[in-house]
């Protein structure tokens, strides 16, 4: 059975650590294209970088952004998930955690420019889109504080809290398969198997619920989280864009009918 559609991170799944595309991967996207099959971008990142990146990728499909908060079209068109919290309730409760549990956290508000563009390598000029955060916020705390934060999440509820590649994203009950739905439905062919590519926990839930998960490598090798809760995940075999562009080359060659 042939492929539906291609849905993927972004940051060290289909691009580089420094935001860069790899020509292999930019050379996949183009193929799947020609092939009408859509590639549905669904990521951390806020609107205002998605629709610049769609427009960058050359994509005309919708995409979901901040971790499952909401799609949204290569017009800057916005849908929004209905347990996505605004940003003000949660910043509230980030100050409630860090008097809860001491945790020497920062929000990726307080950082000041040099410091969110060394974590994230982003020029000064991305940042305020970036920043633009509608239905998360991004925390910088270590990981060993991760499980204590978990624990006192119960005193607020409707929020969840998700480790990505360098944040841990505090956020309404959603997920990256919030969106999966409604991105298919803007495309209504019901024939066809999914596949999903991440590289990170915050991945989990989209990886989990395709028929074929590619999990991506950084130069370190594969997230020994999402290695363990989806043993039958596929490992591309090289870290980032390039291991992105071979997997997702591999499975559509495999599942396409001879003609």
């Amino acid at each position: 059975m042939k492929v539906r559609a291609i849905f993927t991170d972004l940051d060290g799944t289909l691009l580089e650590p420094d935001g860069s595309l790899r020509w292999e991967a930019a050379a996949e996207i183009k193929r799947l294209t020609a092939a009408a099959i859509p590639v549905f971008l669904v990521t951390s990142k806020t609107v205002a970088e998605v629709v610049r990146l769609l427009a960058r990728l050359e994509l005309a499909t919708p995409a979901g952004f901040e971790n499952g908060a909401g799609i949204v079209d290569t017009g800057g068109s916005k849908v929004f998930d209905p347990s996505a919290l605004p940003v003000t309730e949660l910043r509230r409760a980030a100050a409630r955690l860090r008097a809860q549990c001491g945790a020497p956290l920062r929000t990726m508000e307080e950082l000041d420019d040099s410091e969110l563009s060394g974590l994230t390598g982003l020029p000064t000029s991305e940042l305020a889109a970036a920043r633009d955060r509608r239905a998360t916020l991004p925390l910088v705390v270590r990981p060993e504080w991760d499980f204590f934060l978990r624990m006192a999440l119960p005193s607020l509820p409707r929020m969840r809290l998700v480790r990505g590649n360098r944040f841990l994203h505090l956020q309404g009950n959603h997920d990256k398969t919030s969106v999966v739905k409604l991105l298919l439905s803007r495309f209504p062919t019901s024939e066809g198997v999914v596949v999903s590519c991440g590289d990170s926990p915050n991945d989990l839930e989209l990886l989990a619920g395709a028929h074929f998960a590619v999990i991506v490598p950084s130069t370190d090798g594969p997230s020994p989280e999402l290695v363990q809760q989806i043993p039958d995940a596929r490992v591309a075999p090289h870290p980032h864009g390039r291991g992105w562009a071979m997997a997702v080359r591999e499975i559509v060659e495999r599942t396409t009918p001879p003609r």
